[in-house]
């Protein structure tokens, strides 16, 4: 197992977290989902509900787009009997547009498991919060920390850079990112843990980023190994991302006589899992696969295709377009209409707006 850089000695816990905190005080961010620092200094804390909404959410999710997502559904399910009570697929509707759309399925688990067999109230310690559907060690660690003010070690991406940078670990931390939680133990306060991550969770937004960190505005500069030695711009090890593959496939958009939209439930296994959407073929590496509609119609294909980014791999989308005298018995019907966009993953909207504007012409 690799050591610990032998400079971390260098870093001084106590002024350390003593100068982060100070400067999270002043500089936190406002996020809906926090309280200020001058409340969390008085004992008071977030609902637990609160945080695990909002951590569940910024799970591969930038906080910009999170901020409006996380207040609609607050608004709508409060807390976690509402949202026990909601059905499955208002949750995912509330959800279109953020993707990994298997979170929200297990929202609604761990909602059921929260009001059945723990009265409604969240654990309070990480291990309890890790067995929970849709919890990983991250998420259990920042819920026990935030909610709770557990001594919880929180790593997320923006800390585990400030924390490489400060000690100056220059080896590859996908294979042994544990050298990350033992710094991160060496300055971790006795006091004030929740403040303590979101203060470094900050701190890597706004002043330690990726590439051209404002190490001017660092109130630990003085604690930070990589910026004596002018190492910032290597840390964390940098690798060049593999390249995406491409994906190809089919979407089959329905319309009946009444203007609607033949839609059905997809698998909640697999991506854009338990959401209803116009079916669609399997998405293939190389050519485009055997053209196989789901029901039968005058079939045609529109002349633009759309393509669209996943997190592994490139997609493109030849759209499939016929009117239904008789839609299949299994099949979901809405009305075809711009206002139905909304309530579709991204990459369904993209291939619905083309075909609006081939019915419009």
């Amino acid at each position: 197992m690799n050591k610990i850089n032998d400079k971390s000695n260098k870093v001084n816990r106590t002024s350390f977290s003593r100068i982060l905190l100070a400067w999270y005080d002043i500089k936190a961010r406002k996020l809906p989902w926090r309280i200020t620092p001058e409340l969390s200094k008085k004992g008071i804390k977030k609902d637990p509900y609160n945080v695990w909404i909002s951590e569940i959410m910024l799970q591969q999710t930038n906080v910009k787009t999170v901020k409006n997502y996380y207040s609609n559904f607050i608004n709508k399910w409060p807390d976690i009997y509402k949202l026990n009570d909601a059905e499955e697929d208002d949750i995912l509707r509330s959800w279109s547009g953020l993707g990994y759309y298997r979170r929200a399925l297990n929202l609604k688990k761990c909602a059921r498991i929260i009001c059945e067999k723990h009265d409604g109230k969240f654990p309070n310690n990480e291990r309890e919060l890790f067995n929970l559907p849709g919890i990983g060690k991250y998420t259990a660690a920042a819920i026990s920390s935030i909610a709770f003010d557990k001594s919880a070690i929180v790593v997320d991406g923006n800390i585990e850079r400030v924390i490489a940078r400060i000690f100056e670990i220059k080896e590859d931390l996908k294979k042994n990112n544990l050298v990350i939680y033992k710094s991160l133990e060496t300055v971790y306060p006795k006091k004030r843990s929740g403040d303590f991550a979101q203060a470094m969770m900050d701190l890597g937004s706004l002043i330690c980023k990726p590439i051209n960190p404002v190490c001017n505005l660092c109130p630990v500069i003085k604690n930070c190994i990589a910026s004596k030695n002018e190492t910032f711009d290597l840390i964390p090890l940098k690798k060049k991302r593999p390249k995406k593959v491409k994906k190809k496939g089919y979407i089959f958009i329905g319309i009946t006589l009444k203007n609607e939209i033949i839609l059905f439930k997809r698998p909640k296994n697999g991506l854009l899992g338990g959401t209803t959407c116009p079916p669609t073929s399997d998405w293939v590496e190389g050519n485009f696969p055997t053209l196989n509609p789901p029901y039968s119609g005058n079939w045609k294909t529109l002349d633009e295709s759309i393509l669209h980014t996943f997190t592994h791999f490139n997609l493109e989308l030849k759209i499939m377009i016929a009117n239904i005298k008789i839609p299949p018995k299994n099949a979901i019907l809405e009305s075809f209409n711009h206002n139905l966009l909304n309530l579709f993953p991204t990459v369904i909207r993209k291939c619905l707006n083309l075909a609006l504007e081939y019915y419009s012409n």
